[in-house]
């Protein structure tokens, strides 16, 4: 299997983004919608000697960072979810998302304010794209079979590409080197949302299963073994939910957040992550809500029989 790498720039603190050419066919990620980004996509396809209508594009999930340029493309393909995010520059998400911080205790004039800011970012930096299919259980590129991986945590359309007989993976985000990707919650409607965490921990297990001998991430290179890293991943989820256990005394969502991290300026990311905790933690019987307030339920022992047993089950499977 031919794997060319094409690092285009994007403004985000996780670095630039690693664009795949896989066989000279398939295209992995299209990267954020700046300009020096398209030049230097532009530049890698050439050079493998595809261009935007014969490329056939992936992508491993819905940020701007991996799928801003997508609309260039003549062929895309996605997770369904992904597809429906991509289809607004994920305006629609969004949407949801500030209204589940708002329920959650975000002042009404910040998330607001924040909503406001996040439509300006992004306008230029990812455009709508209306051409992207559903992904199958497989792609091809050239005589290589990858099977296409749903692993939700760090977006819920997040897929890996698996190619078992180099035991080779394309991990997007899922798997980063140095960085634990941001569990972002993922709004049903107005109301709802899905667990994220249990769905993160059920993709580092299926994960954690995989015969792995090399790992393409999203940004930067992972020189490691993936089990280390999702030994990481799992130690950090473990101590952050410590962490919003202790400061879940009386105070909401927005409270603990802030609470915890202080004047973080990554606002969103620290919302999300929080929320994602209290879900947890509260479907698990650690917490429970009363209104609009989390109040803990058990107390760290219990917490901590729930870590282990988790880890357990994931650590077995290997």
């Amino acid at each position: 299997m031919k794997v060319e790498i094409a690092r285009v720039l994007n403004p985000y603190p996780a670095g630039d983004t690693n664009v795949y050419i896989i066989n000279s066919e398939v295209v992995f990620d299209s990267g954020i919608n700046l300009p020096e980004s398209v030049e230097a996509l532009k530049n890698s396809l050439r050079n493998s000697e595809l261009d935007f209508d014969s490329a056939r594009l992936v992508i491993s999930h819905p940020h701007a960072d991996h799928f801003g340029s997508a609309y260039l493309f003549s062929n895309v393909f996605a997770h369904e979810n992904s597809c429906w995010k991509l289809s607004d520059a994920e305006e629609s998400y969004f949407r949801l998302v500030y209204a589940h911080f708002i329920s959650e205790g975000m002042p009404l004039k910040l998330a607001r304010l924040m909503e406001e800011r996040v439509k300006e970012t992004y306008r230029g930096l990812v455009l709508p794209c209306s051409k992207c299919g559903k992904v199958g259980n497989r792609v091809r590129a050239g005589d290589d079979i990858l099977e296409v991986l749903h692993v939700p945590g760090h977006s819920y359309g997040h897929i890996a590409l698996y190619h078992k007989e180099s035991r080779t993976l394309f991990s997007g985000d899922i798997m980063l080197d140095g960085i634990t990707p941001n569990p972002v919650i993922e709004p049903v409607n107005d109301h709802e949302r899905l667990e994220i965490i249990d769905l993160y921990i059920e993709t580092l297990k299926k994960l954690y299963s995989l015969e792995i001998r090399r790992v393409f991430p999203g940004h930067r290179e992972i020189r490691r073994p993936h089990r280390e890293i999702i030994r990481e991943y799992l130690e950090s989820f473990e101590q952050r939910s410590f962490e919003v256990f202790r400061h879940a005394d009386g105070r909401n969502s927005f409270e603990i957040a802030t609470s915890l991290f202080g004047r973080n300026r990554q606002v969103f990311l620290i919302m999300t992550e929080t929320i994602a905790q209290v879900d947890f933690l509260r479907d698990k019987g650690i917490l429970e809500k009363r209104n609009g307030k989390y109040f803990r339920s058990a107390d760290e022992e219990d917490l901590k029989e729930l870590w282990t047993g988790i880890k357990e089950r994931i650590l077995r499977e290997a």
